[in-house]
């Protein structure tokens, strides 16, 4: 018999590296210069430090929720979903080092590239528990398996995966632009409920 857990632990170990991830995420604002109380002129000069940590920090919260809301649903944990959400937290707990290399660089395929294909390998990773989850039978709440809810959690963490992946392309070719791709991820959850839904009806 395969070995399990509950999943009680596991949400509260995630919660707290993606506590620290995003406070060592934060640190770097310690270190701006502003003695001389010259705020807008420190903010200017600081713009993309800030636009790039603003930016991961709302992602990886869109992360953690997402993270929470799937593992509120899993009453069992395997050995699968154990290895498969260490490897996501340990992408999450190395998140600010491709952030660290995007704000203190110019855009490029490199370091843009890096920054949001990193991204998406934790979004993918995260599509895998939800995709193994749902079809391994005794990890789901009962009254979640089969329904339209887990039909739009499927469909969810896909269409996130797609808007990284399809980032990650347009950093290889228009580096500027492919950040603001990313704001595509707050489109996909009402995507997500129509599809589930027509789904459902079909």
């Amino acid at each position: 018999m395969t070995e399990r857990h509950t999943s009680d632990r596991i949400i509260a170990f995630s919660d707290g590296v993606v506590a620290i991830a995003i406070t060592v995420l934060l640190l770097p604002l310690a270190e701006l210069d502003t003695k001389d109380g010259q705020v807008l002129a420190m903010l200017s000069a600081n713009a993309q430090l800030l636009w790039g940590l603003t930016l991961t920090w709302v992602i990886i919260a869109v992360f953690w929720f997402a993270h929470h809301r799937m593992f509120d649903r899993i009453v069992a944990v395997d050995r699968v979903v154990l290895w498969l959400n260490f490897a996501w937290l340990f992408a999450i707990a190395l998140l600010p080092l491709p952030t660290n290399i995007v704000v203190q660089n110019e855009p490029s395929a490199q370091v843009t590239g890096f920054y949001i294909g990193w991204m998406a390998l934790i979004s993918i990773i995260m599509m895998a528990i939800v995709w193994y989850s749902q079809r391994t039978p005794g990890l789901l709440r009962d009254d979640f398996a089969d329904t339209e809810s887990a039909r739009s959690a499927k469909i969810r963490t896909t269409l996130i995966s797609g808007v990284f992946v399809l980032a990650f392309v347009v950093a290889l070719i228009l580096p500027s632009m492919a950040t603001y791709l990313l704001l595509l991820m707050f489109v996909v959850d009402p995507l997500a409920a129509r599809l589930a839904a027509r789904t459902a009806r079909a």
